[in-house]
């Protein structure tokens, strides 16, 4: 049997401090996944460890690769404080890199467009909901030229991207109106009759999530405008006009009738 606990015992938070020898946890996010090492200066040593830590610059920063991979990895953190994203897509979006960056498949690429693909991929990973515009928007790329990264990742790497769900939208949308979580109760619930009927195959995503939230709205008196609905879900009004007919024809009725 072997005991994985700690090997020794503290009975105050000074002791804890004192007595434990683990660092911070490993990361893909950072540069030597967060195996980093101090160098610090003062006393006598003091010329001794300037030269250590000009050794230590010259070792980290003189490799090309290694120096483009910690601009990536900056460039990533700010998309993912700009963006909001949950760790766990940060962290995906970062090995993604790193086994591109690993395969030499980054080279010779614009490396914005690259940032780009894995962090709309991560997101789709992990059904965190961010379109490909935004995404593009933050790097100042094309959607067509991120497509086209997300495209040749998939092709060389064989990552497995899930397609988007409507349902994925739901929340944020909400959200970002001030919605009441029964009102996204019943989106959800539209949703899925929705899919049932058909009506969200082959549609884009965040339209038919939002033509729900608006249908959602529409059935509780809460006034929200088409105008809106697309706003925060990054579509076109007329994109939510059409996937809330056809919400209108062929999944109300069914909801009618389940209610009765």
């Amino acid at each position: 049997m072997v005991d994985v606990g700690k090997d020794w015992r503290a009975f105050s938070n000074e002791e804890y401090q004192s007595r434990a020898h683990v660092g911070i946890a490993i990361t893909p996010t950072r540069i030597n996944y967060g195996l980093d090492t101090s160098i610090i200066s003062g006393g006598e040593s003091k010329k001794i460890t300037e030269k250590l830590k000009r050794a230590q610059r010259r070792v980290t920063s003189g490799v090309s690769r290694e120096k483009a991979l910690r601009i990536a990895l900056k460039k990533l953190r700010r998309a993912a404080v700009k963006l909001n994203l949950p760790p766990a897509v940060y962290q995906d979006a970062a090995i993604l890199y790193r086994k591109a960056s690993a395969k030499g498949l980054v080279k010779g690429r614009s490396m914005d467009s690259m940032l780009a693909a894995v962090v709309y991929a991560a997101c789709r990973r992990t059904h965190t909901p961010r379109n490909l515009r935004e995404v593009a928007e933050h790097f100042k790329m094309k959607e067509k030229e991120v497509g086209r990264s997300l495209r040749f990742l998939f092709k060389e790497i064989g990552i497995q991207i899930p397609p988007p769900r409507p349902t994925d939208y739901v929340s944020r949308i909400a959200s970002k109106l001030e919605l009441p979580d029964k009102l996204v109760a019943r989106s959800l619930q539209i949703l899925k009759v929705a899919k049932e009927v058909g009506v969200t195959m082959g549609k884009e995503p965040c339209g038919v999530a939002a033509a729900a939230v608006y249908l959602a709205c529409q059935e509780a008196g809460i006034h929200k405008t088409q105008r809106e609905l697309a706003g925060v879900a990054g579509v076109t009004e007329v994109t939510v006009r059409n996937r809330f007919k056809e919400l209108l024809e062929k999944v109300k009725p069914i909801l009618d009738q389940r209610r009765r």
